[in-house]
């Protein structure tokens, strides 16, 4: 399965998203000692890898964590998320670009509605050709230019798209071993649209 999951803020209302989740993460340091700088990586954190700040917290710690980043990012009336997916057992790079291409095509639909346009940030290290390839194959009208690709540590907003993809991508798989995630989604992201698949 691939998955891709969204967050839209309007540019002047970035600033205003940026400081609640600045609040949230010195809240975290402050309760658990993980430094405000702390890459938030769903996949390793929730499943109790890395030491942030030299520190452990527990797992129940951990998953109160990530509960209270879906309900910040979900209380927050300025940010749209949308979430694609796709299956392709055979072929995950098949199913990558077929995920990434409906995202695109999502995208633009919403933006001719509300005549907006948008710039797209993903993470990456700038080596991943899939996004600019997808992105003339698709040519957007809304999304002028390809995907910038910044990594996940420098980017809030990408960490915040992360723990929404991986809450999506649990309530979609719904893996035995993350039983205790399958309704995050529908339960702290209340407002945003299911996962889609393309």
């Amino acid at each position: 399965m691939a998955l891709y999951a969204a967050l839209g803020v309007p540019a002047e209302q970035a600033p205003e998203v940026l400081r609640a989740w600045r609040e949230l993460r010195n809240q975290w340091h402050s309760e658990y000692g993980v430094p405000t700088d702390f890459e938030l990586h769903a996949t390793n954190f929730l499943s109790g890898r890395g030491r942030p700040g030299g520190l452990n917290p527990t797992k129940i710690d951990r998953y109160r964590m990530a509960q209270a980043a879906l309900d910040l990012i979900g209380a927050q009336a300025s940010l749209s998320i949308v979430t694609v997916y796709t299956e392709e057992p055979a072929h995950w790079g098949r199913a990558k670009r077929q995920a990434y291409e409906g995202l695109l095509r999502r995208l633009d639909r919403r933006l001719d509605e509300t005549g907006e346009r948008a710039a797209l940030v993903v993470d990456g290290d700038g080596s991943e050709h899939l996004y600019g390839q997808v992105h003339r194959q698709v040519s957007p009208r809304h999304i002028p230019f390809p995907a910038v690709e910044v990594p996940a540590h420098a980017s809030p907003w990408i960490q915040m798209a992360d723990v929404v993809a991986h809450s999506a991508c649990q309530a979609i798989a719904r893996q035995h071993s993350r039983r205790f995630m399958w309704g995050w989604y529908s339960r702290h992201l209340s407002k945003a649209p299911a996962p889609e698949r393309c």
